[in-house]
Order: structure tokens, then sequence, then C-alpha cells
């Protein structure tokens, strides 16, 4: 077997950042003989979040989840109301928030009021969480619709004529991305008004696997089963038609993937090097 790597993989700036974030308020709470917390995890990945549970960060979705101390807001942001009412109730925030994040945040912050925001993301995931609810300068929540299929924007209203202000969740698959973009444009056309992007290691990444589904017979996708960037790059190669297996460690490997005499790995923005490294050793290793 040979094994192909992806030429992007493992950690983007993002991930690394709220990493070294997530460190800083582990010993910051230690310091101040303060309970540890993560709003949300962080990263979705399981590996990374027992790594700091096992060190004492507990997860918490609210501030009445426990005593306040000091708490790690994840890398796809929170809502400013939620952000707001931890720190009336006493926590110091370290802010995780990736920067490609919390510029569509302010891009939402400081829309003209008459434009409507719309933003392509996947209903429930933590990022659109935090993009659906921003204050504006009245601390209100400004209003926003969410589409996630060509159907979604088939059922938006017609806003009375008024312009619209698209956004899209960071990491929402290309693919999917440009479908429902190209959607959106051919209902509202001169009314839309495109805002923030696909985040640029995302778009890279999807390049760099299409590029590598071109030399393999089947791929080994890494990460966690939680992670939407993970996820978007198993059914990217699942459209180009190869076979394709989402696995969070080697234990998860598929004894039928030593079939194959070419097989490309790859993995998402949170799966840490460690992971990657370990899978490949069991590739060899059961390809030998």
């Amino acid at each position: 077997m040979v094994i192909e790597r992806s030429h992007i993989m493992g950690y983007c700036n993002g991930v690394s950042h709220v990493i070294e974030m997530a460190k800083d308020c582990l010993l910051l709470a230690k310091e101040q003989n303060l309970p540890a917390y993560s709003i949300g995890w962080f990263i979705h990945n399981p590996t990374v979040v027992k790594r700091f549970q096992d060190a004492g960060m507990r997860h918490i979705d609210a501030p009445e989840d426990g005593p306040a101390g000091i708490a790690l807001i994840r890398a796809h942001g929170i809502a400013d109301p939620l952000r707001d009412r931890f720190e009336k109730a006493g926590f110091v925030l370290i802010d995780g928030t990736c920067g490609t994040v919390a510029y569509s945040q302010r891009m939402i912050r400081n829309a003209d009021p008459s434009v409507h925001v719309v933003i392509i993301g996947l209903h429930g995931h933590s990022e659109v969480t935090a993009l659906s609810n921003v204050w504006d300068e009245h601390q209100q929540v400004i209003a926003v619709h969410v589409v996630e299929t060509t159907e979604d924007v088939d059922n938006l209203p017609d806003f009375n004529s008024d312009k619209i202000l698209l956004m899209v969740q960071t990491t929402f698959p290309q693919l999917q991305y440009e479908e429902l973009r190209k959607h959106m444009q051919a209902r509202f056309v001169e009314r839309l008004q495109m805002g923030n992007r696909l985040c640029p290691t995302t778009f890279r990444r999807h390049e760099a696997i299409l590029n590598l589904c071109k030399i393999v017979d089947a791929v080994i996708v890494i990460g966690g089963k939680m992670s939407a960037n993970t996820t978007s790059l198993v059914h990217l190669v699942a459209d180009k038609g190869l076979p394709v297996w989402h696995v969070e460690s080697a234990s998860q490997l598929p004894p039928q993937i030593f079939s194959f005499p070419r097989v490309g790995v790859t993995a998402g923005t949170s799966t840490p090097p460690e992971d990657i490294e370990a899978v490949i050793a069991a590739l060899e290793e059961g390809a030998t």
C-alpha cells in the first residue's frame, strides 16, 4: 500500500490559538484557585477535549452551570447575550474566538440596519449560533435568516425589495456553499450583498483533498465525529465516488482499507498531529 498525505491537514491557526488559550485558562484558574471552564467545548475533537478534562477543565453551557471562575470562549464564538450573562455573573472570560469568526460577527454588527442578514450555515452549529445572536448598538439581537438548502432559500421572504447581506459559516462545505450562493444570486440579483467568505484554510484544505482524490483509490479522514469541517471532507471524497472512512483514531480503521493499493489521508482542522501520525503508523503496519 502507498499512503498519500494531503498537503493540508490538522490544526488551523484558529484551533492552535484556542488550544493555547485553553492552557492559559487552566493556568490562570490554578493561580487564582478558581474553577476552569470551557463554554461549549472549544473544539470538536474528543482526544483534545479529554486531555483538558483530565487537567481539570469543565464544560458548561451557561453561567448557572457552576460557580464563577475562568471560562474559555470556544473558537466558534458565543452569542453576545450569553457573553453578557457570563460577565454579569462574575466570570473572567478568555476569548478564544477564531479571528475569522470574530470578523464575521463584527460585519453583522456593523451592517446597515435596513439590510437583511442571511447566513448560509448548518442549523444548530455553534458558529451559526454565535453569528445569529449578535447585538446591535442598543443591545438588541440582529435578526438573521439561516439557510442550509436551496429549499431554505426558496422559502425566504422577499424582504420588501430591501438589500440582503449574505454571510456564511466559515467552515461550511465549499461545493454546497457555491450552490447556495448562486441560488441566492439568482433570486435576489442586484439586491444581494456579499459579506464574509469561507475560511481561507478551509478553502485550501478542500482544494487539497480534491487533488488527493485524483491519485488515490480510497481515503481516510481523521477527526472528531462532531466536527463539521471534518465531515465536509468526507462528503467531498464521497462526491468524487471514492470509498471513504471517517475515523477518530487508529483503532477505528476498517480492515478493508488494506485492500486498496493507494490510500489518501487527510484530517480536520481540530485533529491533533499525534492522532494523524498514529493512523498513518497503523496503516503502514497493517500494509506490511
